[in-house]
């Protein structure tokens, strides 16, 4: 008996596959790729996904959006959903990924290019806390041209909203402990002291703006 007499049955619906709309590969062409090549000069298209930089990740467990994802992210043209992922605010940015990829991607570098492009758009943070402390530090290194710990952490405690959920986390207290015992040890100072290339810092800043000297 041929198999043209069984009657045919639809596949079952999997729970693995949950009903959704689908993504076409391609859909956004190559602007975006394109884009993040030119402002930042990171080879994005070498990479063939070996997904070495995962690996190399001390923080990729925290992500939602992995190292190796981001890049193919960029490939495919998905600007939205890197710019409102979690993983651009995670990254230490301690460059192991880069470290360890093959075609020299520079995967630490893109990512810190889409932090920045998520901190000029209206996408919302994933993550608040960590979008207005790397908000704050740009704003205080572009006061000083360095960093000065203590008036860091005052300028981020006073950042609407903040010093509420760091009370309701109970991780405020551990934050003064921490900066009592830096100020025992002298590693703390009131006034801050400003860096002799202030002015070519400022000049970089104008220039990532688009700004014509």
């Amino acid at each position: 008996m041929s198999a043209d007499h069984f009657p045919r049955q639809s596949p079952e619906p999997s729970d693995d596959a949950p009903d959704r709309p689908r993504t076409l590969i391609g859909d956004r062409r190559d602007l975006f790729l394109n884009r993040v090549e030119g402002e930042t000069g990171a080879n994005v298209s070498a990479c063939y996904q070996c997904e070495r930089c995962t690996n190399a990740c001390p923080v990729s467990y925290y992500m939602d959006v992995k190292p190796h994802q981001v890049i193919r992210h960029v490939q495919l043209g998905w600007r939205e959903r890197l710019l409102g992922a979690a993983t651009i605010w995670v990254c230490l940015s301690c460059e192991m990924c880069s470290t360890y990829c093959p075609n020299e991607v520079a995967v630490a570098k893109v990512i810190n290019h889409l932090r920045n492009l998520a901190y000029h758009s209206s996408i919302p943070p994933k993550e608040r806390l960590l979008a207005v402390f790397h908000q704050t530090f740009l704003q205080e290194l572009q006061r000083y041209g360095r960093v000065n710990e203590l008036w860091l952490m005052s300028a981020f405690n006073r950042k609407p909203g903040i010093l509420r959920a760091k009370v309701k986390a109970g991780t405020l207290k551990d934050e003064l402990l921490l900066g009592l015992a830096l100020w025992r040890k002298g590693k703390l100072h009131l006034v801050p002291r400003r860096s002799k290339a202030i002015e070519e810092i400022k000049a970089v800043y104008r220039r990532q703006r688009g700004e014509v000297d």
